[in-house]
């Protein structure tokens, strides 16, 4: 079993079991001998839109309908980026659970959709918060003794 197919057992968004000859998204048979992992192209999207970045992030900007979702915010429409409200913290953008639309169930993952000033605020408060931990890392280090 590919390191893939192992993340989509654990997906809480996926009904997939592991056995084969099943919808990789669905757990429905798989009726046609061309497919191996997705049913129907319906299913292969959802698994996209929840686990490839490129096609989250433009998920999540048509949920929002290209606006910020942050209250208040008037900023122009088509004015966003999106965000991860579980940050990466240079873990990267590669397929997999982090980008599922919604936070799951133990509250990790998530995508919103911000404008770029909010987006901006959001990342800089997170740099701030890593680089605070890394200073606190390095001061609880203790220096070697010199002979």
């Amino acid at each position: 079993m590919t390191p893939t197919e192992s993340s989509r057992i654990d997906c809480p968004l996926s009904a997939w079991q592991g056995d084969e000859g099943l919808c990789q998204w669905c757990n429905e048979p798989i009726a046609s001998s061309r497919r191996t992992s997705f049913c129907t192209n319906r299913c292969a999207r959802h698994w996209e839109r929840n686990h490839v970045w490129r096609h989250a992030r433009s998920a999540a900007k048509r949920r929002a309908k290209y606006f910020c979702e942050r209250a208040g915010c008037e900023a122009a429409r088509r004015d966003c980026e999106v965000n991860h409200i579980t940050p990466r913290n240079g873990d990267g953008y590669g397929p997999g659970c982090h980008h599922h639309l919604s936070p799951g169930p133990d509250g990790e993952g998530g995508l919103e959709v911000l404008c770029r000033a909010h987006h901006a605020e959001v990342t800089a408060t997170q740099a701030s918060e890593r680089a605070r931990v890394r200073r606190e890392t390095v001061a609880t280090i203790e220096p070697e003794e010199t002979p």
